[in-house]
């Protein structure tokens, strides 16, 4: 336990010393860039949306379409959609591993990474949740209760 400790603190203690050189800034004088490589630039990368979400189970599943209900007491106007658009970059995912609309099955407990485009709701990831799972098992078979 002693050797793990000792040579914890000494990362940390080469981290320290290292991070300054890391980060340092180079000093000089920023009017002698050269024009060209300034013009040269590469365009900023569009600002992250950060994507909304909402759980519920699956009520219907197509290949760009899906359903989920939100469940009791989630309704109204703030509620948000419980319809989402799913495109080619939509990623679906059990425990990391990567799935597809047709892995999912009604019932399955979901949360959904959205974004609005428009008047549509997006979904930009679904994650299956556990309990009463049953994408990705073989044959889609329900977990047997006990």
């Amino acid at each position: 336990m002693r050797i793990v400790q000792s040579q914890f603190v000494a990362v940390l203690v080469g981290v320290a010393l290292c991070a300054p050189a890391a980060f340092a800034q180079t000093s000089g004088p920023s009017a002698a860039k050269p024009a060209a490589a300034v013009a040269q630039a590469p365009a900023q990368a569009p600002a992250r949306v950060p994507l909304s979400i909402a759980r519920g189970v699956v009520k219907s599943i197509a290949d760009s379409r899906l359903v989920i209900d939100l469940g009791q007491g989630v309704s109204g106007p703030g509620a948000g959609p419980s319809t989402f658009t799913l495109d080619s970059e939509t990623q679906i995912q059990r425990l990391g591993r990567p799935l597809t609309a047709k892995d999912l099955r009604i019932g399955d407990a979901v949360t959904v990474g959205y974004q609005m485009r428009g008047d549509k709701a997006v979904a930009s990831r679904v994650w299956l949740r556990f309990g009463g799972a049953t994408a990705g098992a073989p044959g889609g078979a329900r977990p047997q209760p006990r």
